[in-house]
């Protein structure tokens, strides 16, 4: 029996994962290439490049309904559409998905100080915190979330783990999913624009494997994967964990180790748990 270290259904998966990536790919790509060539030759498009940036994200989600209607039919289209109101869960998953970033980012902010960074301006109970609220909101409809997640964990994931465990599964999306992004880290204004691609990608990746475990732990809900994704592009903004925001690389590289270590944690502990389970049944 193969040994995984969260749930999965490994059934085989109607769409072509090719299909789906070479579709996602290119029309992301070819909506994002006027800002490209706007950058190279310096240029200013008549359109704010946020109109751009925007539709290119909602290529993963539209790609993916488009592809379960075509291939698997209309139940199949609904049924992708009901997870993302999947909302009766544990309250736990609830503060896993929203806060679990959040406490990440904060532990490597604080260990960036105790290294001689300097003190982040947090101001408690400003306005800038009554900001986020609304930031999250919009982050969760545009910024990201809603325009990807029906595709990377609603298709592209079950597509990956019929083939492949859980883990797997999650360390090849993360690349995936990490190279998807690589023309906005050439586009001014993008989130991306100021960041290093090697430490993105080494950080997609283990938040990829968290995310998965979200998603199943949550009975396979993508509310919560689209929670946690919009926790993750909330919280380094007014948490300061960007080098431009912070001065320095340190605090990202910090935020990379750290989830790494958490995503470690959660693979060990649940493939103890399952280890105890299996024992306890064979007893």
């Amino acid at each position: 029996m193969q040994q995984t270290y969260l749930h999965s259904t490994n059934v085989t998966h109607p769409i072509p994962l090719s299909t789906y990536l070479l579709l996602t790919f290119g029309s992301a790509w070819l909506i994002w290439s006027p800002l490209l060539l706007a950058e190279y030759l310096h240029l200013t498009l008549p359109v704010p490049s946020l109109v751009f940036i925007t539709l290119g994200t909602f290529a993963p989600s539209i790609t993916a309904l488009f592809l379960t209607w075509r291939y698997a039919g209309g139940t199949e289209l609904r049924r992708l559409l009901g997870r993302a109101v999947i909302w009766r869960v544990s309250p736990v998953w609830y503060l896993i998905a929203i806060a679990g970033p959040a406490l990440i980012m904060l532990l490597a902010m604080d260990v960036h100080v105790l290294l001689g960074g300097t003190i982040p301006d947090y101001v408690p109970f400003g306005v800038r915190w009554l900001i986020v609220v609304v930031n999250f909101i919009l982050i969760l409809l545009i910024g990201g979330p809603l325009g990807e997640e029906f595709g990377w964990r609603g298709l592209a994931l079950p597509s990956l783990e019929a083939r492949f465990s859980p883990l797997w599964a999650s360390l090849i999306l993360g690349v995936i999913w990490a190279v998807w992004h690589l023309p906005l880290f050439f586009i001014s204004g993008s989130a991306q624009s100021s960041l290093p691609f090697g430490l993105y990608a080494l950080l997609t990746i283990p938040l990829t494997i968290l995310i998965t475990w979200v998603y199943h732990g949550s009975g396979n809900s993508l509310l919560l994967a689209m929670l946690f994704h919009a926790a993750v592009n909330t919280w380094s903004g007014p948490l300061m964990i960007s080098p431009e925001a912070a001065g320095s690389t340190r605090p990202l590289v910090l935020g990379v180790i750290l989830t790494w270590l958490t995503a470690l944690l959660v693979v060990v502990g649940r493939r103890r748990a399952r280890f105890q389970k299996e024992k306890l049944e064979n007893e």
